[in-house]
């Protein structure tokens, strides 16, 4: 995470010199911010998240930005979290996800203007364990 704060840092710098405010990109910039911070964490891949989780894609398109992440199902915890509770798994990592996003002012700005936010969680056999995106209106449920 801290290699996308960079990189939302970097670009609120080459904005900054470009405009005198940030919060004048348009939606047509959203696609350019995207494109830009999934080349930057494409560079840095993978990114390990924490003992279950990795990021091992990006990919944009228009004004969606996709992670891709890997989950340790054999991870004794995570086996129990998906077998017991998948949903409260599903929605804490939705939570965590959009206040984060939320609350970070560039990508909160990124959001207002239309960007999507995407997560995507496979096993190891590349299945899909599940997925979510956040948009702007899961702010408001903060």
């Amino acid at each position: 995470m801290k290699k996308i704060l960079t990189i939302l840092a970097l670009i609120s710098l080459l904005f900054a010199s470009e405009n005198t405010d940030f919060d004048e990109i348009t939606t047509d910039d959203v696609p350019k911010i995207l494109a830009i911070i999934k080349d930057g964490t494409k560079d840095n891949l993978p990114i390990v998240l924490d003992d279950y989780t990795t990021v091992f894609d990006v990919v944009s398109f228009q004004n969606l930005i996709e992670y891709k992440n890997l989950i340790n199902t054999s991870n004794p915890h995570v086996k129990m979290l998906l077998n017991a509770d998948k949903s409260a798994l599903v929605k804490t990592t939705f939570e965590n996800n959009r206040n984060y996003l939320c609350s970070d002012e560039e990508t909160l700005l990124l959001l207002k203007k239309g960007a999507v936010f995407s997560y995507v969680f496979y096993d190891f056999t590349n299945i899909i364990l599940f997925k979510f995106s956040v948009q702007y209106d899961d702010c408001a449920l903060k």
